[in-house]
């Protein structure tokens, strides 16, 4: 969406303006000349040196780079001022030298955070009685997902029940028994029995409550009035969700009985995924010396999105090496936008590792294509921008390597600078002067 409401807004980004007058320069002349030949051979505009596009003219007799409607045939584009800037609608980045780094790349498998992700069971033996969700569905902490009917928790109601009848009798009785003591009306050893019996009580009603705590009834639920009997649904067990997910496997159906350790539900927290990968014994001192000092960071790519990759960080390296591939097992976060990830599926994984050197880098989002050239678009003088072809190296996250074409200063648009594609490529769309 927001793609397309950029692409809409080029209306308000180009802006349209007068034509503007002739080029200076001593050998303007000459310049024409060039830029008139190399308009008759049909020359690109990535052919061209700067010069020759500046002193192309076009058949309205003006400059073409300042005609604002041929302008996009040598490459040029015209933006107000006021839409140049961070968090406007183009936004610059100055070319300069950037620490490299080196790529080391592996096999892995998009796995489960095994800290986040469960399979649930009841906490007792029973009937399933509801299923409340399926396959897909978002649960939040706490929510019940399906309930069982159970015997167990029927007669563990009934027992806390009992027991806190039995306890308020003993409370009552002692309560009698020690005043009677107080005014000599009864002797000690009766109210000694009594204090004896109301501990008892107490001890027989806290084993009670506990037990049904274990079978995960909240406080709250235990505090109907003591002598209300168990009703019909008081052998109903829910099965709550531990924490917010979602649920992605189901094996559990109406009728179905079930007991503790059986994997009916699986729920799972997949905002974050781990990716298991292998590190050769000669990498793993290198990662862990990194690790000391910043985070190892790591690209994870999928058969699945092919040309999407995921920003990951390398959180674990196993204590011990496999003995048979001399490979230690190493554990990669990875952040899943949109739930994208699933568990199972294969990767391919690049460990982004400092390399000695630095070299000149641009954002990767600055570098476009046309026909398999690479170009970006440079400030001329305001409000002109103008496409310049270049030769990319190595890359990594954010940054591509310049090898050819601009050099260190310069400005170049990265954020946005789609919009002037778009308008540049005009030409390809049968655009033009006579129009």
């Amino acid at each position: 969406m927001r793609t397309w409401i950029g692409l809409v807004g080029m209306a308000v980004l180009l802006v349209v303006t007068g034509c503007g007058g002739p080029p200076e320069g001593a050998n303007a002349g000459e310049r024409q000349t060039e830029a008139k030949e190399a308009e008759e051979t049909g020359a690109s505009d990535l052919d061209r040196s700067l010069d020759e596009l500046v002193a192309a003219r076009c058949e309205h007799g003006i400059p073409t780079h300042t005609c604002d409607a041929c302008r996009y045939e040598v490459g040029f584009v015209k933006v107000a001022p006021d839409l140049v800037g961070p968090g406007k609608g183009l936004e610059l980045a100055t070319l300069a030298a950037r620490p490299l780094m080196d790529a080391r790349e592996a096999t892995g498998e998009v796995v489960l955070n095994d800290g986040r992700a469960v399979w649930l069971s009841p906490r007792a033996p029973g009937v399933v009685h509801g299923i409340r969700v399926d396959i897909g569905e978002k649960v939040v902490a706490g929510q019940v997902l399906y309930e069982v009917d159970s015997m167990e928790l029927s007669e563990a109601r009934a027992t806390f029940v009992t027991a806190r009848a039995e306890l308020e009798l003993a409370r009552a009785t002692f309560a009698r028994e020690s005043d009677l003591f107080e005014r000599r009306i009864c002797p000690e050893k009766d109210m000694l029995e009594a204090r004896a019996s109301f501990q008892r009580a107490e001890a027989t009603e806290r084993a009670a409550r506990e037990r049904l705590l274990r079978f995960g009834l909240a406080e709250s639920e235990l505090q109907s009035p003591p002598q209300r009997p168990p009703g019909p649904d008081s052998g109903l067990l829910a099965v709550r969700a531990p924490f917010a997910g979602t649920v992605l496997e189901r094996a559990l159906g109406l009728g179905a009985l079930v007991n503790p350790g059986d994997r009916t539900l699986l729920v799972a927290d997949t905002s974050r995924m781990w990716v298991q990968t292998a590190l050769y014994e000669r990498e793993v001192a290198a990662v862990l010396e990194l690790q000391t000092r910043q985070d190892v960071r790591a690209e994870v790519t999928v058969p699945s999105y092919p040309g999407r990759s995921f920003a990951g960080v390398v959180e674990r390296v196993a204590g011990t090496m496999d003995e048979s591939t001399r490979t230690a097992r190493a554990r990669v976060v990875v952040d899943n936008p949109g739930n994208l990830l699933r568990a199972g599926m294969l990767a391919r994984v690049r460990l982004l590792m400092p390399a000695v050197g630095e070299a000149l880098a641009a954002p990767s989002e600055a570098v476009l294509d046309d026909e398999g050239r690479q170009f970006v678009f440079v400030r001329w003088q305001e409000p002109y921008f103008v496409r310049r072809p270049v030769r990319t190296g190595r890359a990594w996250p954010g940054w591509v390597e310049i090898t050819e074409g601009v050099s260190a200063g310069q400005e170049v648009v990265a954020r946005g600078a789609f919009l002037l594609k778009s308008d540049v490529l005009r030409s390809k769309m049968g655009a033009g002067c006579a129009d």
